[in-house]
């Protein structure tokens, strides 16, 4: 993951700590400078410059709403203003070290002394009066004589946790009561406490045990803060050595920093306490002394002898499931793909994340909401290709080598088909020579047709699953025809003009006058040589392999990019090299890019090499031209368009923002996001209703009005959406699959208060889930 560096203080960074409201964080120097920062902004918003009774701390914590810092130096103790830098509380004259956190909402500092049994607590709302001077005892003693100490940094209501490092036991305190009020026992006595932590909820012991042979693991036992009693654990993996641990604000997520000297590395590792995952995000090639994260988007922490901050945003890999190491968790099946069935609109095809199993949902049923009306199981393994289409699941197997030629291709040389309805196989054909390709280069057309690429990714291929044999090959025609094979003259007419894409060496017009006719000669030759290279380079690009393609929704047109500046449009139907899209400043990809249904228009987004712009443009298909173009659009990172091409709406990362563009009207107007919207790496934008609205998926789903510029609303599941399918003409049901559960989730559009019809509401019922009796409760309006 990448890191963001943050300069501030000259010299090195000895201690920090988050604030308790905001994006606020406080930083100290070696020369004892404070610098307090706002993480939202980037930037600091106050300096405190250090004095004489003022040094480096070895310790922060932000009390009384951030306006107080409690300062650690050693032996000493020391209360400040945040606002003005002045010294409200000293203490100097004690024999052990002070560990400090805050109570009460900020409003209590509690100070407990490393090596003694003492804690101290004071009233910062009151001038930092002294409540209490108590001694606590717990049944264990301390093992080590420094650092033996575990105390949490956040607390509920005034409670805060501590224990011994290395103990098997907990405790809470009473801030108010000056008392222990409750003990924490490990739930085995081999337990070695590492950490302690608080949320709103929960109290958090981190404890390692042994594990296997000559390893530990760290269970992360939850006990209650209202009962203390102990609810459940939450594993970690044999990797994990922590030495600080954060609980973000919401309570949602614990984040630990576990450096590692044996490899100078630091791994920054999360536990969902909902989900109980647990995840290496991040490593560092350094050791973190302090860090802190009180939201995912803000994990700071710095190295011994560094002049500078580490900021990572965690945010953007939370929802990796690839991430995560804790096997020992029984895990939900979650949904990978939704396929609607065609022919059959009320029924929609499941593929699980768990490779084998499919699920059957009648989404125009809402008394069987819940439970889907087919699950099968075991069907295909990871090694084989599953497609869908019409309630038959048509299986890729049997990978091996084929032997007629030269050179071993490797090949799925057998097609079963399974008939979701008979729940059984109804075909099983040998022999084939299917070339292997990643799931997503497959389509499944009309006629038991599958479109998928050549072993060397060069042209498609069409199989005709029925016979078992080649249909026909799309292949670019334009390799016989190639500009540097043609003439001269003729060439030079089919070049764009230099203006536009050359880019040669500078000749002031005083350098022009003097120059002499060989050093004329000799730059018009380097210019030609450069134009003979440049073309061949582009038409040598020509025969890249096929990088990514584009089907229409009527399976009719199919557009190839190929890494390279040009794209190349086909038919399906009959196989033709319709167009050939060239752009000789940018290179045309299709990872952000749409269709429409009948592959009459597509709208990128690229760059120009020449011009240093960035365009979003709008290509006619069928005339193969440029048909409008928008200028100046960085960071687009999903598009969406109409039939008729006559509106475009795209999402812009950054500023996270939605714009609408009307080509054929001039039309370009920006609608402001909400709050908590943020593009991810994956997102998915979707027009209905002629254009009038949009649907956004970016974590969360949310729709818009485009005409009227608004929000409309934001669904925000407690689960990540994996997948979302549109049904209908009207694409007025929306379906959601999630990454940890198989239930589907249907979403409906409603008008002025009244839910639309479901797609497939009308048609029969196939997998005997009616009764006699039961009528569709959706004909009612419902």
């Amino acid at each position: 993951m990448i890191y963001t560096l943050i300069a501030g203080h000259m010299t090195p960074v000895t201690a920090i700590a988050g604030g308790r409201h905001g994006s606020v964080a406080v930083t100290c120097s070696s020369e004892g400078t404070l610098r307090l920062w706002d993480l939202e902004r980037g930037g600091v918003v106050r300096t405190i410059y250090g004095d004489a009774g003022f040094s480096a701390a070895d310790t922060l914590t932000l009390c009384l709403n951030d306006s107080l810092v409690a300062i650690t130096k050693g032996h000493c103790l020391q209360v400040r203003e945040l606002s003005t830098g002045k010294l409200l509380y000293s203490e100097s004259e004690s024999l052990d070290v002070p560990m400090v956190t805050c109570a009460s909402e900020g409003q209590l500092l509690v100070v407990f002394f490393d090596g003694s049994q003492v804690v101290k607590v004071f009233d910062l709302a009151a001038s930092c009066k002294l409540l209490f001077c108590t001694n606590i005892a717990l049944e264990s003693e301390p093992i080590h004589k420094d650092q033996s100490v575990l105390v949490s940094r956040n607390s509920v209501k005034d409670y805060v946790l501590f224990a011994y490092r290395s103990g098997g036991e907990a405790a809470v305190f009473s801030a108010r009561g000056g008392s222990v009020v409750a003990t924490l026992k490990a739930q085995h006595l081999s337990a070695t406490i590492q950490a302690v932590e608080m949320s709103s909820q929960y109290l958090l012991v981190f404890c390692r045990y042994p594990y296997r042979s000559q390893g530990d693991i760290i269970h992360i036992e939850i006990f209650s803060t209202t009962t203390f009693q102990y609810q459940r654990s939450i594993m970690g993996c044999g990797q994990d050595l922590v030495s600080q641990v954060a609980v973000t604000r919401g309570g949602s997520h614990v984040v630990a920093f576990c450096p590692s000297s044996r490899s100078s590395t630091t791994d920054i590792m999360v536990w969902n306490l909902e989900t109980e995952d647990h995840k290496h995000l991040a490593r560092f090639p350094g050791l973190i002394v302090q860090g802190v994260c009180f939201d995912l988007r803000f994990c700071l922490g710095f190295c011994r002898g560094e002049r500078f901050l580490n900021l990572w945003n965690l945010v953007s890999r939370i929802h990796d499931q690839t991430l995560t190491y804790n096997i020992h968790r029984v895990r939900s099946e979650g949904t990978q793909e939704v396929v609607p069935m065609g022919r059959v609109p009320r029924y929609v095809l499941c593929r699980s994340v768990r490779h084998g199993t499919i699920r059957v949902w009648n989404i125009a049923r809402p008394r069987l909401a819940g439970r889907p009306v087919r699950v099968e199981h075991g069907l295909f393994t990871n090694a084989d290709v599953a497609l869908a289409r019409d309630l038959k699941l048509y299986i890729l197997t049997d990978r091996g080598t084929s032997s007629f030629i030269e050179s071993s291709t490797p090949v799925y040389q057998t097609l079963l088909v399974y008939d979701l309805l008979k729940k059984s196989y109804v075909k099983r054909q040998t022999g084939l020579f299917i070339v292997p390709c990643p799931q997503t280069d497959y389509a499944m057309l009309h006629g038991q047709i599958l479109m998928g690429l050549s072993e060397t990714r060069d042209h498609l291929i069409l199989w005709d699953l029925d016979s078992g044999y080649i249909k026909g090959r799309i292949k670019p025609s334009h390799k016989e025809s190639l500009l540097s094979n043609l003439p001269a003259r003729e060439r030079q007419s089919q070049v764009i003009p230099a203006t536009e894409h050359r880019v040669f060496q500078l000749v002031m017009p005083w350098d022009q006058r003097t120059e002499t006719h060989t050093a004329k000669r000799r730059r018009l030759e380097r210019e030609a040589q450069w134009e003979t290279e440049e073309q061949r380079r582009l038409d040598q690009e020509k025969f890249n392999a096929v990088d990514q393609y584009l089907l229409s929704g009527d399976e009719q047109v199919v557009v190839c990019s190929y890494f390279a500046h040009h794209l190349n449009v086909f038919s399906v139907d009959t196989q033709n090299h319709l167009h050939t899209l060239e752009d000789l400043s940018s290179l045309l990809g299709l990872q952000t890019a749409a269709l429409t249904h009948t592959g009459g228009h597509l709208v990128l987004s690229n760059y120009s090499e020449a011009q240093h712009t960035p365009y979003l443009t709008l290509w006619d298909l069928k005339k193969g031209k440029v048909r409008k173009r928008l200028k100046n659009e960085p960071g687009i990172c999903c598009v969406a368009m109409t039939n008729d091409a006559s509106r475009i709406a795209f999402g812009i990362t950054g500023i996270n923002k939605l714009k609408v563009w009307d080509p054929f009207k001039r039309k370009h107007r920006t609608i402001s996001g909400y709050g908590s919207l943020r593009f991810e790496v994956v997102n998915q934008l979707f027009l209905v209703e002629e254009g009038a609205k949009a649907i956004l998926l970016a974590g969360e789903l949310s729709m818009w009005d485009l005409n009227a510029g608004t929000v409309l609303s934001v669904f925000t599941p407690d689960s990540t959406i994996q997948c979302i399918s549109l049904l209908g003409d009207a694409h007025n049901t929306i379906l959601l699959g999630f990454s940890d559960s198989p239930t589907l989730i249907a979403v409906r559009l409603s008008h002025n208060g009244v839910v639309k019809a479901a797609a497939g509401s009308r048609g029969d019922d196939l997998f005997g889930e009616s009764s006699s009796s039961e009528d569709e409760e959706e004909k009612g309006g419902r």
